[in-house]
């Protein structure tokens, strides 16, 4: 457990090694919610990433919403943190808290999720990645209903020209 928190906190000393510059992205996502249930339903979604925070070891602040193809759908706002793995390979660990809207879909207990993910992306250029991603989004039992659910996306990033 000790090596686990001793690799992070060494990852995020390293951070301003491990990134170039970067500016903000547009993140547009398609994939599968609650896979793997009779439920799955088919996703999509938007997010904005800020330009890394160079003085909070280069976390990047995001905004975004997602709905489903049941009529569920949420927005959220929260964290990500790009690990170099390479020239072209970025892993991204990610968690953002959301005001999430049943709708038609799959009851989740709350209108509070928290999302914690992990995506793997290719860097395409300076300015695009491509990735796949997988996520959990529950209530952390904050409601006495917590049944959770994961995601695998596809997403394409790009630095936006406005």
């Amino acid at each position: 457990m000790k090596l686990k928190y001793h690799l992070i906190s060494s990852l995020l000393f390293l951070s301003p090694i491990l990134h170039a510059e970067q500016s903000s992205a547009l993140a547009l996502s398609v994939g599968a919610f609650d896979i793997g249930k009779d439920e799955t339903a088919a996703e999509l979604g938007i997010e904005y990433r800020f330009a890394p925070l160079e003085n909070a070891f280069n976390i990047i602040p995001v905004i975004g919403a997602t709905a489903t193809t049941d009529g569920s759908y949420w927005v959220h706002s929260g964290i990500r943190y790009d690990i170099a793995l390479g020239d072209n390979w970025v892993l991204t660990p990610n968690f953002a808290a959301s005001l999430y809207e049943q709708g038609g879909g799959k009851d989740l207990g709350h209108t509070i999720e928290f999302r914690s993910g992990l995506e793997f992306a290719y860097k395409l250029n300076e300015n695009s990645h491509l990735g796949l991603a997988i996520y959990h989004i529950s209530n952390a039992s904050i409601s006495n209903k917590n049944p959770g659910q994961e995601s695998v996306i596809l997403s394409y990033s790009f630095a936006p020209d406005f």
